[in-house]
Parts: C-alpha cells; sequence; structure tokens
C-alpha cells in the first residue's frame, strides 16, 4: 500500500515498479530555478537509495528518466505524478505544483528505495494557505541552522507558510542594552531565512506583537511611560509576568511611533506581501492609565493605527481574533479594511460557532489550532488531534483561506521541537486534505516518516505519553511556584483542579515514562537528535512526576536530596541537547526555576 503525507486527493496503484538504477532527472526548458534546485536533490536522494549516481540534465529525455515540467501559472498548485515501469512524468500548472510533486516522489523514495511503485496520483490541497507558527520568544530562540532544518520539513509536507512569533527576539533598536544577539535574531539571519523559506515555496510571513505581550518594551525604563500599568512591578513569576501582561498604552501618541519603528525595521527583511500585527490578549487594556474609558473604543483606535501603518507601506495586515471577537459589533463599524483574521482555539472539540464567526460578518480568516505542547515536555497529540482536525474541517465548511498550525512555548518553552514533530505533520495533512483518513495506516506511515521507525507506533506511545504528564504539568508547577515564593500565598500542588488523578496516576506516569525511554533506548539510536530528544523528553516527565510525589509527602519519595541530583544530571543533557538546536536565550532561567523547585520540602 502507498502512503504519502499528505495524502493525495487522487492515487491509483499500478502494477510494476519503476528502478532508479540507471535513471536520470531531466528538467524542462524554462523550470523555475527552486525546481532545479528540488530536483537536484531528488537526484542525491534517489542515488543514495540505490547506491549509483542519479544525474539531473536538460534536453530531451531518454528512456527510464523521471521529467519535470511546469506552466506558468504561479498560484496553482496542483499536480500530476505518472510512475510507469519505463518512465516516470511529474507535470503541473504551476511551478509550486511541480514542487510537490517532487516531494511526494522524494518521500516513495524514502520509504521504497530503488524500486518506485507505480501509481497515477493527482493532488492538490483543500486550502491556499497552510501554514506554521514557530513560538521564538518565550525562551527557546531556535537557530539559523534549526529553522532551516524546521524548513525542511515544511516544505516536504507541502506547508507553505511560516510565522515567528516575535515580541522581544529580535535586535530592534529600542532594545538596544536590553537584548543580546545569544537571545535574538538579527536582520541579516531573518533575511537568509526568507531567502531559504522562498527557496521551498514557503513565504515567511513576519508576525509582531505590536499592542499586549510587550513586556520587555515596557518594563524597561526608556519604555515604561508607556505602559497601560504605569509603575507596574512584577509580583508574580517572570514567565506569568511576560504572558499575561504588559499591553501598551492606546492613546499616548507615542506609542504608535515607536511600535512603527519596530515595524518598519522588520517589514524590509521580508518577501512577504503580509504583515502579522497579533494585537491579541491586551488583558490589562483600560485598567491603568485609561481606566474609566471604553476598551473596545481604545483596542480599535490603536488598532486602526496599526493598520494605517501596514498598509501604507502596501501590506496586507494578519490579526489574531480573540479582542476582536469580544467587540464584533464594533470591529464591523470600525475595521473598514480587508484585514485576515486569524481564529484561534486550542481545545480539544472546537465549537461550531468559532467557525462561522469571522465569515458571517464578512472578514477572511484562517483558523489556527495548535500542537498542544506548551504545558510539558511532549506534545498531547490527543489534544492536537482533536483539535486540529475539527478546525480543519470548520474552516472548509466555512469558507476559510487556510490553516495557520501553530507551537507555542508558554512558560519556558521546554518541550524542544523535536517532541512535537506528530502535531506538526498532522496540520499538514489536514490543511491539504482535510479529509483524508488518520488512522492506523497513517499513524503507521508518520512514524515511518518522522522518527524513522517500524518496530512500533510512536502515536501510541505519545499517547501515552501524555497521560504521564497529566500528573505533572509544568503550568501547574509555574503557578504554585508563583503563588507559594513568590506572591505570599500557601496553595497546596494539586494534580489537576477536579481532583480526579491521584497518587497512584502519578506513580503510574513514572512507569510509562520509564517503559517509553528504555523502548527509545532498544533502537540502539545514540546521538540520533530525536531519538535523544524524546529520551529526554520522558525522563523529564518521569523526574517531575516524581518531584510531585515528594512535595506531596507521599511515602517513598522523602529523599530530596538524591532527585535533585538526578535533575541536575538530566539538565546537564539536556542543556546540551538544547544548546545544539537553539541559541542560548533564556536556558539559564529553565535551570533556575528547576533548581527552585527541586529545593521544596515535602508539604
Amino acid at each position: 500500500m502507498i502512503t504519502i503525507i499528505p495524502t493525495p486527493k487522487e492515487i491509483k496503484e499500478l502494477p510494476g515498479t519503476f528502478s532508479v538504477c540507471g535513471a536520470g532527472v531531466y528538467v524542462s526548458d524554462g523550470c523555475d530555478s527552486r525546481i532545479v534546485r528540488a530536483a537536484g536533490i531528488l537526484c542525491g536522494e534517489m542515488g543514495r537509495a540505490a547506491g549509483v549516481i542519479v544525474p539531473l540534465s536538460c534536453g530531451a529525455p531518454k528512456d527510464g528518466s523521471i521529467t519535470v515540467s511546469h506552466g506558468g501559472d504561479e498560484a496553482c498548485e496542483s499536480y500530476t505524478l505518472d510512475v510507469t515501469e519505463n518512465r516516470v512524468d511529474i507535470r503541473a500548472p504551476g511551478a509550486r505544483g511541480a514542487f510537490y510533486a517532487i516531494q511526494t516522489l522524494r518521500q516513495l523514495t524514502a520509504t521504497n528505495g530503488a524500486k518506485i511503485p507505480c501509481c497515477r496520483i493527482f493532488d492538490s490541497p483543500d486550502f491556499s494557505y497552510r501554514g506554521f507558527y514557530q513560538d521564538i520568544t518565550r525562551g527557546r530562540v531556535n537557530k539559523p541552522e534549526k529553522l532551516r532544518h524546521i524548513v525542511d520539513m515544511l516544505s516536504l509536507y507541502k506547508v507553505n507558510s511560516l510565522q515567528l512569533y516575535i515580541e522581544d527576539a529580535f535586535l530592534f533598536k529600542e532594545f538596544e542594552g536590553m537584548i543580546s544577539a545569544e537571545e535574538a535574531m538579527s536582520a541579516e539571519e531573518m533575511i537568509g531565512l526568507d531567502e531559504y523559506c522562498y527557496q521551498n515555496f514557503i513565504e515567511l510571513v513576519p508576525s509582531l506583537s505590536t499592542f499586549g505581550h510587550l513586556f520587555t518594551l515596557l518594563q524597561s525604563d526608556r519604555y515604561n511611560y508607556l505602559c497601560e500599568l504605569p509603575e507596574h512591578k512584577m509580583a508574580t513569576h517572570y514567565w506569568m509576568e511576560k504572558q499575561w501582561h504588559h499591553t501598551i498604552d492606546p492613546y499616548n501618541p507615542d506609542s504608535i511611533k515607536v511600535i512603527g519603528s519596530m515595524i518598519e525595521q522588520y517589514m524590509p527583511l521580508f518577501r512577504s506581501d503580509k504583515f502579522n500585527i497579533c494585537c491579541d490578549e491586551t488583558m490589562d487594556l483600560c485598567s491603568g492609565r485609561n481606566a474609566g474609558r471604553d476598551k473596545g473604543e481604545a483596542y480599535f483606535h490603536h488598532l486602526n493605527a496599526l493598520i494605517d501603518l501596514v498598509e501604507s507601506h502596501g501590506k496586507k495586515v494578519m490579526m489574531w481574533g480573540d479582542v476582536c471577537m469580544a467587540h464584533a459589533d464594533l470591529m464591523q463599524e470600525r475595521v473598514k479594511s480587508p484585514v485576515t483574521v486569524l481564529n484561534w482555539c486550542y481545545h480539544k472539540t472546537v465549537p461550531q460557532w468559532l467557525g462561522s464567526f469571522f465569515a458571517e460578518r464578512g472578514y477572511e480568516s484562517i483558523v489556527c489550532p495548535g500542537t498542544s505542547c506548551w504545558n510539558g515536555f511532549f506534545e498531547d497529540i490527543d489534544s492536537s488531534v482533536g483539535n486540529i482536525s475539527e478546525f480543519a474541517a470548520l474552516g472548509k465548511k466555512y469558507g476559510a483561506l487556510g490553516m495557520l498550525n501553530t507551537n507555542w512555548g508558554d512558560f519556558g518553552h521546554v518541550c524542544s521541537f523535536n517532541c512535537n514533530l506528530y502535531g506538526m505533520l498532522f496540520g499538514a495533512q489536514k490543511s491539504w486534505n482535510v479529509d483524508a483518513e488518520t488512522g492506523e495506516n497513517y499513524e503507521k506511515a508518520a512514524t515511518r516518516l518522522l522518527y524513522g521507525i517500524t518496530q512500533f507506533n510512536m502515536a501510541d506511545m505519545l499517547r501515552e505519553l501524555a497521560k504521564a504528564q497529566r500528573t505533572c504539568d509544568w503550568s501547574r508547577f509555574v503557578v504554585w511556584h508563583s503563588r507559594n515564593y513568590l506572591e505570599g500565598q500557601n496553595t497546596e500542588l494539586r494534580y489537576d483542579d477536579s481532583g480526579e488523578l491521584c497518587d497512584a496516576d502519578a506513580e503510574n506516569g513514572i512507569e510509562i515514562c520509564r517503559k517509553a525511554a528504555e523502548k527509545l533506548r532498544s533502537l540502539g539510536r545514540d546521538g540520533d537528535p530525536v531519538t535523544d530528544d524524546l529520551i529526554l523528553a520522558a525522563r523529564a516527565t518521569e523526574l517531575m512526576n516524581r518531584l510531585m510525589l515528594h512535595i506531596r509527602g507521599v511515602v517513598g519519595y522523602e529523599d530530596g536530596e538524591k532527585l535533585q541530583e538526578q535533575f541536575d544530571s538530566w539538565f546537564e543533557e539536556y542543556r546540551a541537547a538544547w544548546l545544539r538546536d537553539d541559541k542560548p536565550s533564556q536556558l539559564w532561567r529553565l535551570g533556575e526555576f528547576i533548581k527552585h523547585i527541586t529545593d521544596k520540602k515535602p508539604e
């Protein structure tokens, strides 16, 4: 059975195979240079699979060749791939379709080696916008090499847009003396990433916090006078403060000047004709300097100034839709420009009304589910699969432009990218083919493609590890620590709010993690980054469950000193893995927090 991700719209399996040995790849005259580049990558992979040289040529193809041709339709992403015993033909109305056909052929090579099964594939996407959103602001700033690796993966699975969430992870002049190159991307790095995305038919869309979530800017002595909350002092943990406070004063004329300066520094680095101004979660609005004023009026006052600025540079505005949703009538009255609303929801079950909300009001929208990786060291695929599936279906039903699959890093971004691969891939699947099956055959194919594993179903392991993580939710530790050791409260560290979970569940979680780590070690892949990161995450989740039992004073878990030593040993390996892929950024803060929570005595 031929399995390709994302699942093609039409695939007919035929008898026989095409042999890569003796084959060459021929690109037609006039092919886009990016197609030539992609064809060269295909030649290399086919050559390694067959143990021969597979040449890349132009001109008249010979028998036993692979031909690539495309027309001039720049927007069309459909393609036809014919594999017979004598030749392989790729045809597409435009370069994008030809590129995606090559990605399909790369997958066929990866799973079948030198003998490609004969088939006929016609394919086209459900959504024209298929995006991935990577948080590089809340603790983990990926190195340029890692970001290029992410682009490689996204392009293989036919994702065509990438956004990086930026609050303070870029070297704006406003952050001089506050942010270093170890904590942020430079203009040179961003331009290089934009070029790399372009080569892979991915649009790198700038995304910048311009209203709420401005902690670093507004906590500074230089710009604190623009904060909605005058003389605000941190009263909770840094990660909570950064996530839930620091909205700019919309009525201070300097606010749009400062934010405008940041936008104008950032915008020229991107080819994209879009700009995501974010404008979500303005939680402090009209709670300080503008107390008593109408929140809706204040919000749209600043929003329209931002829209005017972005549009004055010829760019189309994207923005998160949560605050607009709370002021829907006022939005229709005040927002006349054709903005694209990013409609987000991260619940396993997505309400029907949410899918139609912005369409009914005449706005273009993109549905934005998530990988559900931000409350632990592993993604929760039970949540993400349900969330992504339901939101994609609603998006298709109500005419959304597409889907933007979000990968947030709340509370320090403890989950490495290698530990949320399944959610990334599932988003690619559902944004290309909303109605595609995602049962056991899909899970096995995903396991093979993402992890190179054929011995077991990785999705089953991830579901078990998500259960183990429920009893030691990372955000629960952060909130508990803040309340008890920073805010002067005295609260119990609980497994959940409902009381459903208990000590036995945590102990079961420990066993799940130990077995998962041992199963991964049995693959014999020491030094493989994905496997190593999965093992580290399993060990972390085991240790967090043991810490939960220790702090709660459960018999058998009294030895806090030994536990702290094991955390120290684990963190050294985790630190090395972090620095392999990511800039140092706020790794130090994560290390300090783990020291604090492992130093606590039983209740």
